[in-house]
Protein backbone atom coordinates (compact mmCIF):
# COMPACT_ATOMS: atom_id res chain seq x y z
CA UNK A 1 0.00 0.00 0.00
CA UNK A 2 1.21 3.20 -1.35
CA UNK A 3 1.49 6.22 1.97
CA UNK A 4 0.02 9.33 0.81
CA UNK A 5 3.10 12.13 0.55
CA UNK A 6 1.19 14.25 3.57
CA UNK A 7 1.16 11.66 5.56
CA UNK A 8 4.58 10.45 5.16
CA UNK A 9 6.28 13.88 5.84
CA UNK A 10 3.56 14.31 9.07
CA UNK A 11 5.52 10.21 10.17
CA UNK A 12 8.81 11.31 9.39
CA UNK A 13 8.15 15.04 11.75
CA UNK A 14 7.49 12.95 14.52
CA UNK A 15 10.28 10.56 13.89
CA UNK A 16 12.80 13.43 14.07
CA UNK A 17 10.93 16.28 16.90
CA UNK A 18 12.52 13.55 20.12
CA UNK A 19 16.00 14.07 18.04
CA UNK A 20 15.52 17.38 17.63
CA UNK A 21 14.05 18.25 21.48
CA UNK A 22 17.53 16.36 22.71
CA UNK A 23 19.92 18.50 20.49
CA UNK A 24 23.08 19.84 22.75
CA UNK A 25 22.25 22.83 24.45
CA UNK A 26 25.28 25.63 23.79
CA UNK A 27 26.37 28.12 26.67
CA UNK A 28 27.03 31.59 24.62
CA UNK A 29 28.17 34.79 26.10
CA UNK A 30 25.26 36.75 28.12
CA UNK A 31 24.50 39.61 26.38
CA UNK A 32 23.91 41.18 30.11
CA UNK A 33 25.95 39.19 32.28
CA UNK A 34 24.23 38.33 36.11
CA UNK A 35 25.74 39.37 39.01
CA UNK A 36 25.41 38.14 42.37
CA UNK A 37 27.76 39.98 45.03
CA UNK A 38 27.30 39.69 48.79
CA UNK A 39 29.42 42.18 51.00
CA UNK A 40 30.26 42.43 54.44
CA UNK A 41 28.68 45.45 56.08
CA UNK A 42 28.32 46.68 59.63
CA UNK A 43 27.49 43.36 61.51
CA UNK A 44 26.19 41.71 58.71
CA UNK A 45 25.84 42.17 54.83
CA UNK A 46 24.56 43.87 51.65
CA UNK A 47 23.67 41.11 48.96
CA UNK A 48 22.89 42.56 45.03
CA UNK A 49 21.73 40.35 42.19
CA UNK A 50 20.90 41.93 38.80
CA UNK A 51 22.06 41.94 34.89
CA UNK A 52 24.28 44.48 33.90
CA UNK A 53 23.29 46.13 30.00
CA UNK A 54 26.02 47.36 28.41
CA UNK A 55 25.63 50.47 25.76
CA UNK A 56 26.72 49.16 22.74
CA UNK A 57 26.51 52.44 20.76
CA UNK A 58 23.52 53.21 22.20
CA UNK A 59 22.08 56.50 24.17
CA UNK A 60 21.25 54.99 28.23
CA UNK A 61 19.31 57.69 29.55
CA UNK A 62 16.87 59.30 27.67
CA UNK A 63 17.01 56.96 24.83
CA UNK A 64 17.31 53.19 25.82
CA UNK A 65 15.90 54.03 29.38
CA UNK A 66 13.52 56.69 29.46
CA UNK A 67 13.53 59.06 31.49
CA UNK A 68 10.31 59.35 34.27
CA UNK A 69 9.31 55.91 33.95
CA UNK A 70 10.30 52.96 35.98
CA UNK A 71 13.47 51.08 35.27
CA UNK A 72 14.22 47.46 36.43
CA UNK A 73 17.94 48.90 37.25
CA UNK A 74 19.51 46.98 35.12
CA UNK A 75 18.62 44.11 32.34
CA UNK A 76 15.99 40.84 32.45
CA UNK A 77 14.55 40.46 35.88
CA UNK A 78 14.27 43.03 38.13
CA UNK A 79 17.19 43.99 40.21
CA UNK A 80 17.32 42.98 44.34
CA UNK A 81 18.98 44.25 46.89
CA UNK A 82 19.02 42.33 50.36
CA UNK A 83 20.03 43.78 53.69
CA UNK A 84 20.96 41.68 56.98
CA UNK A 85 20.04 44.34 59.36
CA UNK A 86 18.05 47.35 59.66
CA UNK A 87 19.65 50.02 57.94
CA UNK A 88 19.50 53.91 56.71
CA UNK A 89 18.75 54.43 52.69
CA UNK A 90 19.11 57.51 52.08
CA UNK A 91 17.81 59.32 55.03
CA UNK A 92 15.08 56.38 55.10
CA UNK A 93 14.95 53.36 57.81
CA UNK A 94 15.00 50.04 55.59
CA UNK A 95 14.27 47.00 58.05
CA UNK A 96 16.24 43.89 57.17
CA UNK A 97 15.21 42.13 54.04
CA UNK A 98 15.24 41.09 50.30
CA UNK A 99 13.61 44.14 48.35
CA UNK A 100 13.07 44.61 44.61
CA UNK A 101 15.27 47.94 43.73
CA UNK A 102 14.02 50.15 40.66
CA UNK A 103 14.52 53.51 40.09
CA UNK A 104 12.58 56.63 38.09
CA UNK A 105 16.08 58.14 36.18
CA UNK A 106 15.55 61.85 35.62
CA UNK A 107 17.56 64.32 34.06
CA UNK A 108 19.22 65.73 36.74
CA UNK A 109 17.00 64.02 40.25
CA UNK A 110 16.31 60.63 40.44
CA UNK A 111 13.99 58.40 42.12
CA UNK A 112 14.84 54.90 43.78
CA UNK A 113 12.42 52.23 44.74
CA UNK A 114 12.28 49.64 47.29
CA UNK A 115 9.33 47.06 46.58
CA UNK A 116 8.38 43.76 48.12
CA UNK A 117 7.58 42.28 44.76
CA UNK A 118 11.04 40.48 44.35
CA UNK A 119 9.71 38.16 41.52
CA UNK A 120 8.63 40.49 38.65
CA UNK A 121 10.04 40.23 35.29
CA UNK A 122 11.54 43.89 34.56
CA UNK A 123 9.37 46.41 35.57
CA UNK A 124 6.46 45.20 33.59
CA UNK A 125 4.28 44.07 36.65
CA UNK A 126 5.75 46.84 38.91
CA UNK A 127 2.66 47.63 41.48
CA UNK A 128 3.40 51.29 43.24
CA UNK A 129 1.04 49.92 46.43
CA UNK A 130 4.23 46.89 47.01
CA UNK A 131 6.70 50.20 47.60
CA UNK A 132 8.25 50.40 50.75
CA UNK A 133 9.98 53.10 50.05
CA UNK A 134 10.80 56.01 47.34
CA UNK A 135 14.43 57.75 47.76
CA UNK A 136 15.26 60.79 46.40
CA UNK A 137 18.69 61.27 44.90
CA UNK A 138 20.79 63.44 42.23
CA UNK A 139 23.03 62.90 39.42
CA UNK A 140 26.28 63.87 38.82
CA UNK A 141 28.25 63.50 35.47
CA UNK A 142 31.31 62.07 34.66
CA UNK A 143 34.13 62.92 32.64
CA UNK A 144 34.47 59.43 31.39
CA UNK A 145 31.99 57.56 29.81
CA UNK A 146 31.08 53.89 31.74
CA UNK A 147 29.79 50.97 28.77
CA UNK A 148 28.27 48.65 31.22
CA UNK A 149 26.38 49.65 34.13
CA UNK A 150 27.40 49.05 37.67
CA UNK A 151 26.23 49.00 41.12
CA UNK A 152 28.53 48.62 43.77
CA UNK A 153 29.21 49.36 47.31
CA UNK A 154 31.68 52.07 47.62
CA UNK A 155 33.49 54.37 50.16
CA UNK A 156 32.82 51.66 52.73
CA UNK A 157 33.73 52.00 56.50
CA UNK A 158 32.07 49.87 59.55
CA UNK A 159 29.13 51.55 59.54
CA UNK A 160 28.48 53.58 56.34
CA UNK A 161 29.01 53.00 52.43
CA UNK A 162 27.84 54.80 49.47
CA UNK A 163 25.44 52.25 47.44
CA UNK A 164 26.45 53.73 43.60
CA UNK A 165 25.12 53.35 39.96
CA UNK A 166 27.35 54.09 37.44
CA UNK A 167 26.66 53.83 33.87
CA UNK A 168 27.12 55.78 30.45
CA UNK A 169 28.42 59.22 32.07
CA UNK A 170 25.85 59.07 34.91
CA UNK A 171 26.54 58.44 38.52
CA UNK A 172 23.69 58.21 41.46
CA UNK A 173 24.94 57.53 45.15
CA UNK A 174 22.36 56.83 48.05
CA UNK A 175 24.20 57.19 51.19
CA UNK A 176 23.84 53.80 53.45
CA UNK A 177 24.13 53.61 57.56
CA UNK A 178 23.94 51.66 60.01
CA UNK A 179 23.87 51.38 63.98
CA UNK A 180 25.27 48.09 64.69
CA UNK A 181 26.37 49.71 68.42
CA UNK A 182 23.33 48.10 70.27
CA UNK A 183 23.72 44.59 68.56
CA UNK A 184 27.84 44.68 69.01
CA UNK A 185 27.12 45.81 72.61
CA UNK A 186 24.63 43.09 73.29
CA UNK A 187 26.85 40.83 72.00
CA UNK A 188 29.78 42.04 74.13
CA UNK A 189 27.72 41.45 77.32
CA UNK A 190 26.59 38.24 76.39
CA UNK A 191 30.00 36.78 75.61
CA UNK A 192 31.48 38.26 79.17
CA UNK A 193 29.56 35.95 80.67
CA UNK A 194 31.12 33.02 79.07
CA UNK A 195 34.45 30.95 79.77
CA UNK A 196 36.21 32.50 76.52
CA UNK A 197 35.73 36.33 77.12
CA UNK A 198 36.70 38.07 73.74
CA UNK A 199 38.49 40.89 76.32
CA UNK A 200 40.98 42.38 73.41
CA UNK A 201 38.04 42.70 70.40
CA UNK A 202 35.64 44.23 72.72
CA UNK A 203 38.37 46.44 73.82
CA UNK A 204 39.12 47.12 70.19
CA UNK A 205 35.58 47.64 69.50
CA UNK A 206 35.21 50.09 72.16
CA UNK A 207 38.05 52.02 70.76
CA UNK A 208 37.20 51.91 67.11
CA UNK A 209 33.79 53.20 67.92
CA UNK A 210 34.49 55.69 70.00
CA UNK A 211 32.42 54.89 72.39
CA UNK A 212 32.44 57.84 75.01
CA UNK A 213 32.96 55.71 78.40
CA UNK A 214 36.44 53.55 77.78
CA UNK A 215 36.52 52.42 81.37
CA UNK A 216 35.05 48.56 80.70
CA UNK A 217 37.27 48.44 77.77
CA UNK A 218 39.84 49.65 80.14
CA UNK A 219 39.23 46.33 83.01
CA UNK A 220 38.60 44.28 80.38
CA UNK A 221 42.54 45.05 79.23
CA UNK A 222 43.87 44.62 82.41
CA UNK A 223 41.84 41.83 82.77
CA UNK A 224 42.91 40.03 79.83
CA UNK A 225 47.10 41.46 81.21
CA UNK A 226 46.41 39.18 84.53
CA UNK A 227 45.79 36.10 82.63
CA UNK A 228 48.67 36.46 80.51
CA UNK A 229 50.44 39.58 79.58
CA UNK A 230 50.97 40.28 76.03
CA UNK A 231 52.39 42.92 73.79
CA UNK A 232 49.02 43.44 71.98
CA UNK A 233 46.84 44.23 75.25
CA UNK A 234 49.48 46.62 76.42
CA UNK A 235 49.57 48.37 73.41
CA UNK A 236 45.95 48.71 73.12
CA UNK A 237 45.45 49.73 76.73
CA UNK A 238 48.04 52.68 75.50
CA UNK A 239 45.85 53.66 72.79
CA UNK A 240 42.86 53.56 75.12
CA UNK A 241 44.77 55.80 77.54
CA UNK A 242 45.77 58.30 74.90
CA UNK A 243 41.99 58.66 73.88
CA UNK A 244 41.50 59.96 77.63
CA UNK A 245 44.63 62.48 77.50
CA UNK A 246 46.36 60.13 80.37
CA UNK A 247 49.69 60.59 78.54
CA UNK A 248 51.95 59.14 80.89
CA UNK A 249 50.22 56.21 81.74
CA UNK A 250 50.06 55.41 78.26
CA UNK A 251 53.72 55.78 77.44
CA UNK A 252 54.16 53.59 80.22
CA UNK A 253 52.00 51.04 78.67
CA UNK A 254 53.49 51.29 75.08
CA UNK A 255 56.97 50.76 76.83
CA UNK A 256 55.66 47.91 78.59
CA UNK A 257 54.31 46.69 75.09
CA UNK A 258 57.58 47.17 73.25
CA UNK A 259 59.68 45.12 76.05
CA UNK A 260 57.31 41.83 75.59
CA UNK A 261 57.50 42.05 71.90
CA UNK A 262 60.77 41.95 71.86
CA UNK A 263 60.53 38.09 72.26
CA UNK A 264 58.33 37.42 69.99
CA UNK A 265 59.60 35.38 66.94
CA UNK A 266 57.32 36.31 64.83
CA UNK A 267 59.54 39.41 62.69
CA UNK A 268 56.60 40.60 60.61
CA UNK A 269 54.48 41.22 63.78
CA UNK A 270 57.22 42.17 65.86
CA UNK A 271 58.22 45.24 63.39
CA UNK A 272 54.75 46.02 63.10
CA UNK A 273 54.17 46.67 66.82
CA UNK A 274 57.72 48.11 67.38
CA UNK A 275 56.76 50.70 65.27
CA UNK A 276 53.51 51.52 66.73
CA UNK A 277 54.35 51.52 69.81
CA UNK A 278 57.34 53.77 68.81
CA UNK A 279 54.49 55.95 67.04
CA UNK A 280 52.54 56.27 69.75
CA UNK A 281 55.40 57.36 72.26
CA UNK A 282 56.18 60.19 69.86
CA UNK A 283 52.68 61.05 69.86
CA UNK A 284 52.00 61.42 73.62
CA UNK A 285 55.62 62.89 74.40
CA UNK A 286 57.38 59.40 75.51
CA UNK A 287 60.59 58.00 74.61
CA UNK A 288 61.32 56.17 71.49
Amino acid sequence: MTIPYPLALAGLALLLAPAAQAQTKLTIPQPSPTVKMREAFSTSFVELNYSRPSLKGRVAFGGLVPYGQVWRLGANTVTKIRFGEEVKLAGQTVPAGTYALLAIPGKADWTFILNRDTAQWGAYSYQQSLDVVRLSAKATKLAASQETMLLSLENVRPAAADLLLTWERTQVALPLLANPDPLVLAQIQEAMKGDKKPYLTAAQYYYNSNQPDLTPALGWLDAAIQAKPSYSAYYWKAKLLQKQGKKQEAATAANQSLELVKTDQNEVAKAEYTRLNQQLLAEVGGRK
